[in-house]
């Protein structure tokens, strides 16, 4: 393996770990601040502080997003519609299942995409990459099932609820791999990760902006200080996964980057039971387990087709 894809395998692992931490305790966090003044707070910070930098430190960069404006506004509707529905969908169910259904649909839609020709890499090299896919398919279909049916463990409303949950973490791993190969496509343009991470959250802040301005009415408000406190926590487990994954986006293919970011769930399965707001579900860990099978199958299909 090349050095710099290696460290692009090293930097999505870490990222994995960062993005389960970020999946358990924003969905606790949610329930003392509105998560829509947190995006606009948190990303919206974000997308002028990375973007401004790049402006003033290297402004070729920002020429180049310009020569390439069609893929940045794609890039930031498919961030929209990923931020949103990962903010329904992590207070609706489990946050295990949220991210397993998430990360499961990323290979899935990296597969259909480079069928089309939308992402790089991407196909099935052999039986044991197509046993996994089929696998961490299968895993998706019972996760969805378990938590439909009340198995899982915690629900918050009924069915409906549930439903809604689901659909707003396939629809969050569907677009996130759209994000991915867009990013490709800004890097191979000259469009630095920084750059790449400010511009994408500008549709996104005016959006939870706009929300957040008519749901505030409706929400008890935190002192300030208490606000800008579990801002500042929320933007310590936000942020950093983000730009890890934009590093890595520039080393390794979205395949690769999907495969291993289905690896993720087993550590949100561990960490949401300590925190304690979700209860022990022998049924999510078994959908959790079809997973992970599923994705060493692919991973090791990966290995052995290089």
């Amino acid at each position: 393996m090349r050095r710099g894809a290696a460290f692009g395998v090293a930097l999505t692992c870490f990222y994995v770990v960062l993005e389960a931490t970020q999946f358990v305790y924003l969905g606790g966090l949610f329930q003392r601040i509105d998560p829509f003044l947190f995006g606009l707070i948190v990303f919206g910070g974000t997308a002028v502080g990375f973007t401004g930098w790049t402006w003033l430190v290297r402004p070729k960069e920002i020429a180049a997003a310009r020569a390439h404006f069609k893929h940045v506004v794609l890039l930031n509707l498919c961030a929209l519609v990923t931020f949103m529905s990962y903010l329904v969908s992590v207070q609706l169910i489990e946050p295990a299942i949220t991210y397993s259904i998430s990360s499961g649909m990323m290979p899935l839609s990296a597969l259909v995409f480079a069928w089309f020709g939308v992402t790089k890499g991407g196909g099935l090299r052999n039986w044991s990459e197509l046993a996994g896919t089929v696998v961490i398919f299968a895993g998706v279909v019972y996760l969805s099932i378990a938590t439909l049916s009340g198995w899982s463990g915690f629900v918050r409303g009924g069915i409906w609820q549930g439903a809604l949950g689901v659909a707003t973490a396939m629809l969050d791993g569907v677009f996130f791999t759209l994000i991915l190969a867009l990013s490709g496509r800004l890097n191979a343009a000259g469009v630095g990760p920084a750059a790449v991470m400010g511009l994408r959250l500008l549709l996104y802040t005016v959006a939870t902006g706009a929300v957040a301005a008519v749901t505030a009415q409706s929400m008890t408000p935190l002192p300030i200080w208490q606000l800008l406190g579990l801002c500042a926590l929320g933007f310590v487990l936000a942020v950093p996964p983000l730009y890890v994954l934009q590093r890595a986006v520039a080393l390794v293919s979205t395949f690769t980057i999907a495969v291993l970011t289905a690896l993720g769930p087993i550590v949100i399965f561990g960490l949401q039971i300590l925190e304690g707001r979700v209860a022990f579900a022998t049924a999510t860990l078994i959908g959790l387990s079809l997973y992970m099978a599923g994705a060493l199958l692919t991973a090791f299909g990966g290995y052995r087709g290089r």
